[in-house]
């Protein structure tokens, strides 16, 4: 007799059920097609005072009207639209009465007068013409002077030429001596060196000579 050595099957135990908790299903938005939800953080309230601008509310600064000007077309001023109406007139400037004499200072007139070296201890300088200036003209041996001559006989200042204006006459050329050591002598050729032509106050004539020290210089204008 064959032992029959099949071992009867044993019924297995059925597991224990998982706890409700182990068998929760966790759905995604993925499972149902749609994008994955990102949770944001509360938007913070703004402080107190605090006033959100937007390009709209940017305030717009006032235009700045220019100022009337004082001659020109008034503010008003516009083109007629028919021939019939009349068209504003610009304001013009202010009016000069017919009787109103309007003064206009005179111009200084040229100077054209010359003091011309004759002869003299410095003879580098004769022949030189020295131009006058308009107003005042100072002579003498020291640096400053308008015509600076070389003569150690002359005095720092010896003299000056000032031009006198008359109205309605020709301008005069006036000598003054400053006080000269050696004194000043104004004449025709023939006489300015003599005693009785020492001058202190002279007015010039066109050719007139003048004895400065040991120099003569002839006064010559136009």
């Amino acid at each position: 007799m064959s032992e029959d050595r099949t071992s009867p099957m044993r019924a297995s135990k059925p597991k224990p059920d998982a706890p409700q908790g182990d068998q929760e299903t966790m759905s995604t938005d993925a499972d149902a097609g749609l994008a994955p939800t990102i949770n944001m953080p509360p938007v913070q309230a703004p402080a107190p005072g605090f006033v959100r601008a937007t390009p709209y509310e940017t305030p717009t600064p006032p235009l700045q009207q220019r100022p009337p000007a004082p001659f020109g077309p008034p503010a008003d001023y516009r083109v007629p639209f028919g021939p019939g109406e009349p068209q504003p007139q610009a304001p013009v400037g202010p009016q000069v009465p017919a009787d109103h004499t309007q003064i206009i200072s005179a111009r200084t007139p040229p100077v054209f007068a010359w003091l011309v070296v004759v002869d003299g201890p410095d003879r580098a300088s004769i022949g030189k013409a020295y131009n006058l200036h308009p107003d005042m003209t100072t002579v003498g041996r020291a640096q400053g002077n308008t015509i600076v001559l070389g003569d150690q006989t002359c005095s720092s200042q010896h003299f000056r030429i000032r031009v006198e204006r008359v109205e309605g006459e020709e301008s005069s050329f006036v000598l003054y001596d400053m006080g000269s050591r050696n004194g000043t002598f104004v004449g025709s050729k023939a006489t300015y060196k003599n005693p009785e032509s020492q001058a202190y106050r002279q007015m010039l004539q066109d050719g007139d000579y003048l004895l400065v020290g040991e120099t003569t210089l002839a006064f010559k204008r136009l």
